[in-house]
């Protein structure tokens, strides 16, 4: 066969990283993911650990009672970044057609020798790198896939054409990517357990079973998979959420929400989107989840946009009362600024970018903390106390944000007067990291040190002397 697809996975790699960086830590249970006695979830872990039952995505308490000798280590993700950059540029000597779909894999496309490429490739990583990669070479992406998991750990697994369908067959349906445990259990329930049987299945059973999915899923059970490498598909969405030490009242985590929208706004600006559509994740005590969500009435990436958004959705769907251990915000419907899109209609657009580009420098020079949305200094913030935080002004987006002039009521009437400092000229939605612990979210009023505001200030929203309303 002359075109091969290569799925290239690095095992373990966090963990694989930690061990390379601390040559003690080999051959010992390595958990990365943060402090046991916090809420975090295991990122990845060795396989010295996995031989205890430790597996990704597990809360990092539970780990500790299966492995309790584990040595357990902080994400670094910086650094695993830094690694993934050497061995995508490795693989990218083999071919120009490469496809990195995570931080440790990726799917090349080789003409010639498949084996000898794979084999080129694994021993150039482990010899310039330090790392064990696993590679699975088959005729198109998903037996690529299903080789290299098969192949696991630090191997190599060929599967040629002309063998596809009697290798798939003997799987268990779980094996194959796309399906998942719901649809397993609908499947087995129904006879079918191995991928043979539902390559063979009467495809008037599968449609009663499966619907719309039942002809792809037969296919792909059969080794049929047309899609190309070297097309990365859009992303859909994009998220940030954060488990807490300790519940907290839902009417406490305004702060922490506002951080969260900072980090989601930069994530979509960096990569050159704008979302239509704030969804709200939290988790209650009793480890309930619930989304809510909203369509934007433009689309927007500015962090302050963002925040009135959720900040909404937080305060129509979740009583202030109830006790959360999570608290998450995703951006949905993103539109890339090279898609095809109307043309703006309202000055705040473009006044919304400028702003949003404004508060990136800031952070690029000083910080990413050095400026940010007011909600972030809230009362109870640092402690998780929050009292009166949903009595707290509210902010408007930082797409609404204007400079006050000094001596008087800005364009929206709100006045800074003549004092000078971090507190004159401040931003509607954002504030300087020096803001007084119990500043609100908007610009609220700040007491000058050694005494009161002056005459010709006045609090957020309120006409100063002289000041248009």
């Amino acid at each position: 066969m002359d075109r091969w697809v290569l799925h290239c996975d690095l095992d373990a790699f966090f963990a694989a990283v930690e061990q390379l960086d601390r040559p003690e830590l080999r051959g010992r249970p390595v958990i990365v993911g943060g402090d046991p006695a916090s809420r975090g979830v295991v990122a990845t872990c060795s396989y010295e650990a996995r031989a205890f039952g430790v597996r990704s995505a597990m809360p990092l308490a539970q780990a500790r009672r299966l492995c309790p000798h584990a040595v357990f280590l902080p994400v670094r993700r910086e650094r695993y970044e830094a690694v993934s950059r050497q061995v995508m540029a490795i693989l990218a000597r083999e071919s120009p057609v490469l496809e990195p779909v995570s931080i440790d894999e990726a799917y090349l496309e080789v003409r010639g020798d498949g084996v000898a490429a794979a084999r080129r490739l694994r021993e150039a990583v482990r010899r310039e790198v330090g790392l064990a990669m696993t590679v699975g070479v088959g005729p198109n992406r998903l037996v690529a896939k299903m080789a290299c998991q098969r192949a696991k750990p630090d191997g190599l697994l060929a599967v040629a054409p002309a063998e596809v369908e009697a290798w798939l067959a003997p799987q268990p349906v779980e094996a194959l990517p796309g399906l998942g445990p719901v649809t397993a259990a609908r499947l087995r329930q129904a006879g079918i357990a191995t991928l043979g049987q539902l390559a063979a299945a009467d495809p008037v059973v599968l449609h009663r079973l499966l619907k719309g999915r039942a002809a792809e899923l037969q296919a792909r059970a059969r080794g049929w998979d047309p899609r190309p490498v070297g097309l990365v598909a859009p992303a859909r969405s994009l998220s940030e959420e954060r488990t807490f030490p300790q519940d907290r009242r839902a009417q406490d985590v305004l702060p922490v929400l506002a951080e969260l929208c900072e980090e989601l706004g930069g994530r979509l600006r960096r990569q050159g989107y704008e979302a239509t559509q704030i969804t709200l994740k939290v988790r209650y005590a009793d480890f309930t989840t619930v989304t809510r969500s909203r369509t934007l009435p433009r689309p927007a990436c500015a962090d302050g946009e963002l925040f009135a958004a959720a900040r909404e959705l937080l305060a129509r769907h979740v009583p202030p009362e109830r006790w959360l251990r999570l608290v998450g915000v995703a951006a949905g419907g993103l539109i890339h600024q090279h898609d095809p899109q109307q043309l703006a209609l309202w000055p705040g657009d473009s006044r919304s970018r400028r702003l949003a580009q404004a508060v990136d420098q800031v952070r690029g020079r000083f910080g990413r903390h050095a400026i940010g949305l007011a909600a972030r200094w809230l009362p109870g913030a640092a402690t998780g106390t929050g009292q009166g935080a949903r009595r707290a002004p509210a902010s408007r987006p930082v797409a609404r944000a204007r400079y006050p002039a000094a001596g008087g009521a800005g364009r929206d009437g709100a006045g800074t007067g003549p004092e000078r400092g971090p507190a004159a000229g401040r931003m509607r939605g954002l504030a300087p990291t020096d803001a007084a612990p119990g500043a609100g979210v908007g610009t609220a009023p700040r007491t000058r040190p050694g005494g009161p505001r002056r005459a010709g200030s006045s609090p957020a929203g309120e006409p100063a002397g002289g000041g248009r309303p």
